[in-house]
């Protein structure tokens, strides 16, 4: 493992991989794996270029983004860029920074990966996901509850990483719902790379001034570009209760299933507007139909990570 490599100039003008598309950039995005498929043309093209201030028959979900009934988005954050998904082929940014910064990259991976999965009739889930045996095990929660910090973990001890952060289910793939592998990169604070033994220096920081960074899985085992089978899904919560002693791990029945995963769709409001939210309850049905899905209590103490992460191994390879 190591800082990020060096290698954005060397594939800023080559295809890359995301979730199964052929990606071509005009943007540096060195979280992105080679493209190695077939020489279909691309199914995303990333580019910059103006963007109005305002899309034609848009309303305001935010201050800061935008949809119309056609399902277009224009995200806009001050001081960093603005985003305009035009179509499901077809994403335009109009940097406010240098192009390759970082922070251009958060949102682009984040929000408007998102509204993209949603376009594309994908189920985007608030979760991190790895490879454990030969299925995908996908780890969903809030912001801050610990997903990436796990994952990472699980990838120190042999297990690939399919997604940090946004984790996108294809669920009517043709053998039942599979993961569909982002990049591979994972965001953590200081505190949680302190905890597995890695240092920050040479990272780079996810914002200016912010003591989260950008850590790159080096090794290409880390990393699973193929779609797994989606087995199991843990909802992730902090407790302040020691793990030692408890049970930490409970299976959830489907209707307490459906409510929390519900819950970690990703940009699930803004699917909703766009009428999509019938589609949504079907895919809700069929992952909890073919996945178990547990609730997995954590403690907030980083001591207890090595325990926890030995606990969660063995019941999600069971």
């Amino acid at each position: 493992m190591s800082a990020e490599p060096h290698r954005a100039a060397a594939i800023a003008n080559s295809d890359l991989f995301l979730c199964g598309l052929r990606v071509r950039s005009t943007l540096p995005l060195p979280e992105l794996a080679p493209w190695t498929g077939d020489d279909r043309e691309p199914d995303l093209v990333i580019r910059t270029g103006a963007i109005p201030a305002r899309l034609d028959g848009a309303h305001d979900m935010s201050p800061l983004l935008q949809i119309t009934p056609q399902m277009q988005a224009r995200l806009s954050i001050d001081g960093v860029a603005t985003y305009w998904l035009r179509s499901s082929e077809e994403i335009i940014i109009d940097p406010q920074i240098a192009a390759d910064r970082p922070d251009v990259r958060i949102f682009l991976f984040g929000t408007i990966l998102g509204l993209l999965s949603h376009r594309r009739g994908l189920f985007p889930l608030h979760a991190s996901c790895v490879r454990i045996g030969g299925n995908a095990v996908a780890i969903a929660g809030i912001s801050g509850a610990g997903k990436s910090t796990l994952a990472t973990a699980l990838t120190r001890r042999g297990h690939a990483l399919l997604s940090d952060d946004v984790c996108v289910i294809d669920p009517a793939a043709a053998d039942g719902p599979a993961v569909l592998p982002a990049f591979p990169r994972v965001k953590l604070w200081q505190d949680s790379l302190e905890a597995m033994g890695i240092g920050s220096h040479g990272l780079a920081a996810n914002r200016p001034g912010q003591h989260k960074y950008h850590f790159y899985l080096a090794e290409a085992a880390n990393f699973e570009p193929s779609a797994l089978p989606l087995k199991k899904i843990y909802l992730l919560s902090p407790s302040n209760a020691p793990l030692a002693g408890r049970n930490e791990i409970e299976k959830l029945a489907p209707t307490s299933a459906i409510s929390g995963l519900h819950q970690q769709i990703y940009r699930k409001r803004t699917a909703a507007e766009w009428g999509l939210e019938p589609g949504l309850f079907k895919s809700l049905g069929t992952i909890v139909g073919a996945a178990e899905i547990y609730h997995l209590t954590r403690s907030p103490d980083l001591a207890d990570l090595a325990m926890m992460v030995q606990r969660f191994e063995a019941h999600a390879a069971s």
